[in-house]
């Protein structure tokens, strides 16, 4: 049985209907991310590791990788995604997983997962999320996460609509729009998708859905139970608001 974060993955039209409008909307930079994960690689005497991207969306950051000489797989729960990530990564083993409940052999030096784990709502998924991820890891492999923080998150859930447009081509462009609220250490996220094909509407929908951001104690926590023994905690990299957080574990 697929867990609630995997269904709503299959389910959010941003992930599936609209997947071809994923890199114009998500531009967060790769480079820095990548840039971190290589370096930490370097330091640990693995300047080509094998690598799973779990959560790859559409595989710039495992591509970015694989250009730093590293071995990638990629896995994600949008089966629309991954077939992205395997064009852009055409030498990558691709798995299409729900990331609490992978089956895949402990052969990876790194483990990398950006933005995926505040979908995880309950402290069940999140901790069979983190046993998948740290599952996958060779004896003193690395992992690295990007999540949501808690404070900063619950701050910048004012509830005003943010609005942005993506140019698809062939005169389709896609009007995305999210509005968000805090309530009870969650967040409460409506998005709206309108599709203008030369001008005209030709399809509207709608998705409402919930995230739960991380403490850094929580984090701690998990990762401890988990069997990580080495864990930093600090601000996010490559990103261009304030509630992230960059976690190296080993």
């Amino acid at each position: 049985m697929k867990s609630s974060s995997a269904r709503a993955v299959a389910e959010r039209p941003f992930y599936s209907l609209h997947a071809d409008a994923y890199d114009a909307l998500i531009t967060d930079p790769v480079e820095p991310w990548v840039d971190a994960i290589h370096d930490r690689l370097v330091q640990a005497r693995q300047p080509h590791a094998a690598v799973l991207d779990a959560g790859c969306g559409t595989g710039r950051q495992a591509a970015a990788l694989i250009a730093r000489g590293h071995r990638v797989d990629v896995a994600d729960a949008s089966r629309e995604l991954l077939s992205r990530a395997s064009e852009r990564c055409p030498g990558a083993r691709a798995l299409l997983v729900d990331l609490c409940a992978m089956d895949v052999a402990s052969e990876y030096d790194a483990v990398t997962c950006r933005g995926v784990l505040n979908d995880m709502t309950t402290d069940e998924e999140r901790e069979s999320a983190i046993g998948s991820l740290t599952a996958c890891l060779r004896p003193g492999g690395l992992l690295f996460l990007d999540v949501r923080e808690a404070e900063a998150s619950r701050l910048r859930a004012d509830g005003g609509e943010r609005c942005r447009i993506a140019d698809l081509g062939d005169g389709r462009k896609l009007r995305f729009s999210t509005r968000t609220r805090w309530r009870d250490g969650r967040l409460l996220v409506e998005e709206r998708y309108v599709l203008v094909v030369e001008g005209r509407v030709t399809h509207e929908s709608t998705y409402d859905f919930a995230m739960r951001p991380w403490s850094r104690a929580e984090l701690s926590s998990m990762l401890r139970g988990n069997g990580m023994l080495q864990i930093d905690i600090t601000s996010g990299v490559g990103r261009r608001t304030a509630d992230r957080l960059f976690v190296v574990a080993s």
